[in-house]
């Protein structure tokens, strides 16, 4: 119970009205702006520029939430530095030592502050497919684009396959940010290693390379989320290295907060 425990009390904590504000109108805006310029620079296939999303894409029943999981591919920086932050924060303020008075188990109580925020995050996810159907199905129809069978029964199966992927990049990217927060232990640091290496180091080394494009972990990650990509791994195979590292990490954070102190 000690985990359910450790939820109860974080969720608490993020159920609050302000925060959803604010986290309801950064998820809004973003969501709205990206998938209207991901929808407005489609192009044909033959004459698709490298990085743009192909017109053809967008046609069937999954098209209405193609380019909104198409645009949440390149926000994984927001999902990295909240997860981030909301870590390494209660290792400088001291809060992880406050809780830690009311449970004593820290691998429990980390495993239960994860869960709650990776809530939230799934909550958000849900909400920014539905906006971004919604924005595309106008931008859509301002360009000309076909929205046929946009929202049948097929486009729902679609969606929640979507929706699904979502949620594993979200989880993919919140494991990796909450360790290297725990090991870190400063936001500031923390949110440099996540910059340089899921930035320039996976991009400039990675480039073209099947081994970084079947092994690091944000290529796999981006993977799960647009399988349809030209330098994609197979969804199983990109499942199974991402079962290989969560493993890894939930071990590391196992011992450094069984062994270290939990102060910055």
């Amino acid at each position: 119970m000690s985990i359910l425990n450790a939820f109860r009390s974080e969720w608490i904590l993020l159920n609050r009205k302000k925060l959803w504000l604010v986290l309801g109108v950064i998820t809004t805006l973003y969501t709205v702006a990206a998938t209207a310029l991901v929808i407005s620079t489609a192009e044909p296939l033959l004459q698709q520029s490298e990085g743009g999303l192909a017109l053809e894409a967008l046609v069937g029943a999954g098209g209405a939430t193609t380019a909104v999981i198409f645009s949440i591919a390149f926000g994984f920086m927001l999902v990295l530095a909240t997860f981030i932050s909301s870590t390494g924060n209660e290792f400088t303020r001291g809060t992880l030592r406050a809780a830690l008075t009311f449970q004593s188990n820290r691998v429990s109580l980390m495993a239960g502050k994860f869960a709650a925020r990776v809530l939230v995050a799934a909550i958000l996810m849900a909400a920014a497919l539905v906006i971004g159907a919604i924005t595309a199905a106008v931008v859509a129809r301002a360009q000309d684009i076909g929205t046929g069978g946009w929202f049948g029964l097929d486009a729902l199966g679609d969606a929640v396959e979507d929706y699904v992927r979502a949620i594993a990049y979200v989880v993919g990217f919140a494991v990796i940010g909450t360790t290297t927060a725990v090991l870190v232990r400063s936001t500031p640091i923390a949110l440099g290693i996540g910059l340089l290496w899921f930035g320039p180091i996976e991009n400039v080394i990675g480039e073209g390379r099947d081994w970084a494009e079947r092994w690091f972990p944000g290529m796999v990650i981006r993977s799960i989320l647009q399988p349809q990509a030209a330098d994609a791994v197979a969804t199983p195979s990109a499942l199974a290295t991402l079962g290989v590292y969560a493993v890894v990490c939930a071990a590391v954070i196992a011992i450094a907060m069984s062994r270290r102190d939990v102060t910055a």
